[in-house]
C-alpha cells in the first residue's frame, strides 16, 4: 500500500501496490496514536483502486502527522468489533515529501 496525506486539507489517498485479499477478506486501514485511545479505522480499502477521502477530518495536524497507520486483514466489510480483529499486512508512520 502507498498511503499518501495532504495534511493541510486533511485527504488521504490509499493505493493499493501488491494487495492481494483472501477471499472473504478485507483490508480496513487505521490510525493509532495514543491520544486517540485505542486505533481508530479509517475505512475498508479498495484493493483495485486508489480510495480516497476526507477520512482525516476529524484529526487535528499533529495528530495525522505523528500517527502510526495500519492495515488489517478482516472478515469482508471490515472488523464487526469496532476494533483491529485481524493481523497487521502493513504498518507504518508518515514522511514528509522529500525526507525518505
Amino acid at each position: 500500500f502507498l498511503v499518501s496525506v495532504n495534511v493541510e486539507d486533511r485527504i488521504m489517498t490509499v493505493r493499493p501496490i501488491a494487495a492481494k485479499r483472501e477471499t472473504g477478506k478485507s483490508f480496513e486501514l487505521w490510525i493509532i496514536n495514543d491520544s486517540l485511545g485505542k486505533p481508530k479505522s479509517l475505512g475498508v480499502i479498495d484493493e483495485t483502486k486508489p480510495t480516497r477521502g476526507a477520512t482525516l477530518a476529524a484529526y487535528k495536524p499533529d495528530v495525522i502527522e505523528g500517527s502510526t497507520y495500519a492495515v488489517t486483514l478482516e472478515p469482508q466489510g471490515g472488523s464487526p468489533t469496532g476494533n483491529p480483529t485481524g493481523p497487521v499486512v502493513f504498518s507504518g508512520k508518515m514522511l514528509e515529501e522529500g525526507k525518505f
